[in-house]
């Protein structure tokens, strides 16, 4: 399966999760800015798919569109990872800014 492949299966199930709002009333409240690269790259499989899709959807949100472009997506992931690698302390947030 490539890249933009699983891009696509990404941002589908982040469109087909269902969070009642009891859980999220349970849960505690955090800032997502404060997520490093360093917290993404130690997460794994579908903790760390779910960071990303939730970071693309943070991203069409502020770019206020509704239209998903899987090659552009799938090579900003490349990129978000590449950059996480080479600085594990950057905001997560603040390298997804640089890469849209």
């Amino acid at each position: 399966m490539n890249k933009r492949t699983i891009s696509v299966m990404m941002l589908f199930t982040l469109f087909g999760f269902g969070v009642s709002t009891t859980q999220v009333r349970a849960e505690k409240m955090f800032d997502i800015t404060t997520i490093t690269c360093k917290d993404l790259l130690l997460m794994e499989g579908d903790q760390r798919d779910s960071t990303l899709v939730f970071f693309h959807g943070v991203m069409l949100g502020k770019s206020n569109t509704t239209m998903l472009n899987s090659e552009k997506i799938a090579n900003q992931t490349d990129k978000v990872l590449e950059m996480c690698i080479a600085k594990p302390t950057s905001k997560l947030m603040s390298v997804f800014e640089k890469t849209r």
